[in-house]
């Protein structure tokens, strides 16, 4: 999930002054630690990034940051735009993270039931699952109509409005007391329909229901229904969604759509060694 809870505490020496690192990195392979730290933290920001940004967010200085950089660049994972003091990640790290993905057990499992999917619905379907602090596609299968829907593989879904997330969320935390204080954590002004309330709402409606459902993801016309994936271990591990066009998605789809949907996960829940698709459906 895109929220971040909490910050990391400036480390100290002895003298007082800011360290570079959190006691953790403090070995011998600081530095990879660090580095990591700053190519992680530029995956999260949708534009090239200052360098006074990123060390007011990793609390490291500027010097340390502009070091690891000037390393980063000259390795081509970073680029810096022509007259800017900015700096982005570069495609080379779209390479890797296409690699990645495809060398995911997930994707591979998934896919058949994907695909089963799509040709019965003739509908977008994407798998997303658990990446890091955040929630990553790792495929997408177009509806192969006129028009469709694509969603960008390596890409991230976010709370608080996608269903996907959403439902990750009610089958991660248990404790009701840390949703709300996620609940809390947002800003709602992508859609004035939305508030705290309505978001703890549709985490508990997922939980209960195991399917959630978006007519209008914040505006942007494209509607999501999605269901849960659960690993050998019985936790959930991601989500299938069927995306469309808002202006062909009704308010409650049809027990049918969500029926095949539901049928998709729990084929991919057994496969990783999973019934808890089974027990739910009795």
């Amino acid at each position: 999930m895109a929220t971040q809870i909490g910050e990391q505490m400036v480390a100290k020496d002895r003298s007082g002054k800011a360290a570079d690192a959190a006691p953790e990195e403090k070995s011998g392979i600081r530095t990879i630690h660090v580095a990591a730290r700053i190519l992680s933290a530029l995956a999260d920001y949708n534009e090239p990034v200052r360098v006074t940004d990123l060390a007011r967010r990793l609390k490291i200085t500027m010097p340390t940051i502009s070091r690891h950089l000037a390393t980063w660049r000259a390795l081509g994972f970073v680029d810096k735009p022509d007259g800017q003091e900015t700096y982005r990640l570069n495609m080379k790290v779209v390479r890797l993270a296409n690699a990645a993905i495809k060398q995911n057990d997930y994707a591979s499992i998934a896919q058949p039931y994907l695909l089963e999917l799509r040709d019965t619905l003739a509908e977008t379907i994407v798998f997303c699952t658990k990446s890091g602090n955040g929630i990553m596609v790792l495929s997408c299968l177009d509806s192969g109509r006129s028009p469709t829907v694509v969603v960008r593989e390596g890409s991230q879904v976010e709370l608080p409005y996608s269903p996907a997330a959403r439902l990750i969320l009610a089958f991660s935390e248990d404790d009701p007391d840390q949703i709300e204080r996620i609940a809390e954590t947002f800003d709602y002004n992508a859609d004035p329909r939305w508030n705290a309330n309505t978001f703890k709402r549709r985490v508990r409606r997922g939980r209960e229901e195991w399917y959630d459902l978006e007519v209008d993801l914040a505006a942007s016309h494209i509607g999501a229904i999605a269901a849960p994936v659960f690993d050998h271990s019985d936790k959930v591990i991601g989500a299938v969604s069927i995306i469309r066009p808002s202006s062909t998605l009704q308010h409650e789809p049809s027990d049918e759509m969500i029926a095949h949907l539901k049928n998709c996960c729990a084929k991919i829940t057994a496969e990783l060694g999973s019934a808890v698709w089974d027990e739910h459906c009795g």
